[in-house]
């Protein structure tokens, strides 16, 4: 029985004209204007390292030491071009990075390295060329909070410039992705509209059956959407997806499980079309304006307040962690985002229970 629905549910969704016009075009099209409209916000800065800047004193190092600080030095400026300057005086070098003046401080002497950077004001830009450098030179200590640098799995220091067209493509495609949880959304609702979630719920597929159907429903076509963009990305745009392509799906794959859930969370409580539309809309809209798939995070990071008030949107996490991916780097924030959105989606699922609950009561 269940799988019959099932089928029914996908049979219905894709012979949809509208649904399909969805998947197919809204994502192409948001990818598309936001590439070309918003270019001049990203200038081929954001995570191209242009203009950055580390400062470095040398404190009694040996000769050999030297010679390997060299070495990273110029491996460093080659792969992303950050420029190194050196200075004598170490307090008001930590003092100009605390004014964002530079990404850090590299303190050299026989012993090692120590690498000051910022507490609050770090840019993105600046804790991956503290990850790379730490890669480079083993062990690190941080000298802004005596913790060690954070590793990643793999260090790759081709990495690639980070244009409009190559931010877009992920930045845009997550934004479709959370706006596809209204077609859940109108799935769900249809079921209380015309009264058939009674029949359901008497049946031998039951409500949790309908609600997980609907939610399989809205993950494939997530799926199709991702499918359709790195298509349109790849061969049209020409965006290379990079080395890391399986851990960025498997982050918009769980973003596709998060926006259908809350789909259908806001189906089943929504009291009319109307409603639900407006719920996933102003939701999708505040997530993309703070999670940066319209202003891009390099520029609400370094906003006082609000880089604290990004937090809450899910894609903030997620265009965070594919930022990082697409320069092939594995490190804490793919964690975390797969750990929020997971976490995000299981609360929604006993809510949606709660909820599931009252409808078929009164139905």
């Amino acid at each position: 029985m269940f799988l019959l629905q099932l089928w029914k549910e996908i049979k219905v969704f894709f012979t949809s004209k509208g649904n399909l016009l969805f998947m197919f075009v809204m994502p192409l099209l948001l990818i598309t204007i936001f590439s070309y409209a918003l270019r001049d916000y990203i200038n081929a800065d954001y995570g191209t390292f242009d203009g950055a800047k580390i400062y470095y004193c040398e404190e009694n190092a040996g000769d050999a030491r030297i010679k390997e600080f060299e070495m990273i030095r110029t491996k460093l400026t080659q792969a992303l071009g950050v420029t190194f300057e050196s200075v004598t005086d170490y307090e008001a070098a930590c003092r100009a990075v605390e004014k964002s003046e530079a990404y850090g401080v590299v303190r050299v002497n026989e012993n090692g390295y120590a690498y000051f950077r910022s507490d609050f004001n770090e840019p993105e830009g600046g804790k991956l060329v503290r990850t790379l450098f730490a890669q480079m030179t083993g062990n690190v200590d941080d000298a802004s909070n005596e913790e060690m640098v954070p590793q990643v799995n793999k260090i790759r220091l081709n990495v690639s410039k980070f244009d409009s067209k190559n931010y877009y493509t992920f930045a845009g495609l997550a934004f479709s992705i959370l706006f596809m949880g209204l077609l859940v959304a109108f799935m769900v609702y249809d079921e209380k509209e015309f009264g058939t979630i009674e029949r359901i719920r008497l049946s031998n597929a039951g409500v949790p059956g309908m609600v997980f159907s609907k939610v399989f429903t809205g993950i494939l076509c997530g799926c199709v959407m991702i499918g359709t963009s790195y298509l349109y990305s790849r061969f049209v745009l020409k965006v290379d997806w990079g080395t890391k392509t399986t851990h960025i799906l498997l982050i918009l794959l769980c973003l596709c499980v998060f926006s259908a859930t809350f789909g259908c969370v806001v189906g089943l409580a929504g009291k009319n079309k109307t409603v639900c539309q407006s719920g996933v809309m102003m939701f999708s809209m505040l997530c993309g304006y703070l999670g940066g798939s319209i202003t891009p995070l390099y520029l609400l990071e370094n906003v006082p307040v609000l880089n604290w008030i990004i937090k809450i949107s899910p894609l903030y996490y997620t265009n965070r962690a594919v930022s990082s991916l697409y320069n092939g780097v594995v490190d804490e924030k793919t964690t975390y985002c797969i750990a929020v959105l997971l976490g995000l989606t299981v609360v929604l699922s006993l809510l949606g229970i709660k909820v599931g609950k009252k409808v078929t009561k009164k139905a």
